[in-house]
């Protein structure tokens, strides 16, 4: 009788691996007796914002960030503001009172603001800015001051740290600048993004560096439900954020969108502003008179020239 040749036998490796996969086989046929029963549909609640995002092209999104520039004025004479002063990573910082006001501006480089005694809706701080230069009055001690915004050092007595608030970046939040695409050296990027709440597209602006190097200048979000600038990011050419600028409750008035806050954060400055704005009390393209944008020094005022400290412009 001819003997059969025996196959050789499994081995402790192969032995080893049919566990698994008799776990495996096991594993399946369990599932497969549960059937459907493993999974379920889950209701979930997509935010209206998200449902209504619009489509846009680049050339229309360069288009609402340049809508800006067409503004003559801009006012509203029913806000708030609250500064929070101190950087956050030193674990303390300094929230001062909300206190009401109003606000002027006037393309290119205009802006009165007011703050008011909360009671008696008199000023307790009157401020000017055109360009780099700045006057304040501050009836409270009877003194007005005179300065630069591209001063280094604004001190307070009460605040011997310095005061970085700067009426020039109240103005970028306000009146975002435009994209200029003929500059030179400047290349402007599109992408999109969302978050829990929205979709977004996001221009941003790149400088050409050295060889391989660009630098990011600036971030645009543009909120796609109603297709407006949600937010700005502007950044020091070594990458660093100098300005995070949150627009909320953005609402067209006479073309233009604007906020029914403003959230302003310098971190390089150590300091952040909110905004709050009465959206019926926005007025725009009012032709604001002259007059509106000079600030004299009242007689009984002790005028004090901040330029001519040598190291430091102090209140």
């Amino acid at each position: 009788m001819r003997e059969i040749p025996q196959l050789p036998a499994l081995g402790g490796y192969a032995r080893r691996a049919s566990r698994p996969l008799g776990v495996l086989l096991a594993l399946a046929l369990i599932l497969a007796g549960w059937g459907c029963s493993i999974k379920r549909k889950v209701s979930v609640e997509v935010p209206v914002r998200v449902l209504a995002a619009r489509e846009a092209g680049f050339d229309r999104l360069v288009e609402i960030v340049n809508g800006y520039g067409s503004i003559q004025d801009l006012a509203n004479a029913r806000m708030k503001v609250t500064l929070t002063y101190g950087r956050w990573e030193s674990g303390e910082q300094e929230e001062y009172k909300r206190a009401p006001g109003y606000l002027l501006v006037r393309p290119p480089d205009r802006l009165r603001l007011v703050i008011q005694n909360p009671i008696t809706k008199t000023a307790i701080f009157d401020v000017l800015s055109v360009g780099d230069d700045f006057s304040a009055w501050v009836p409270g001690k009877l003194r007005f001051y005179r300065g630069k915004n591209s001063a280094d050092n604004l001190v307070l007595e009460e605040l011997p740290g310095g005061v970085p608030l700067r009426a020039s970046h109240l103005y970028e939040a306000l009146v975002p600048a435009g994209l200029d695409l003929s500059a030179p050296g400047t290349k402007v990027a599109l992408e999109e993004a969302a978050d829990r709440e929205a979709k977004y597209y996001v221009l941003s602006s790149f400088r050409e560096g050295t060889g391989a190097r660009i630098h990011c200048l600036r971030r645009i979000w543009i909120e796609r439900s109603q297709l407006a600038v949600a937010r700005q990011q502007m950044y020091r050419e070594d990458g660093r954020l100098i300005g995070d600028i949150e627009y909320i409750g953005m609402d067209p008035v006479d073309g233009v969108c604007l906020p029914g806050e403003i959230r302003l954060t310098r971190p390089e400055d150590g300091y952040a502003v909110k905004l709050e704005f009465e959206r019926e009390s926005w007025r725009v393209d009012r032709g604001l008179k002259d007059g509106a944008f000079v600030l004299p020094p009242p007689p009984e005022a002790e005028v004090v020239d901040l330029t001519k400290t040598d190291k430091e412009q102090r209140f």
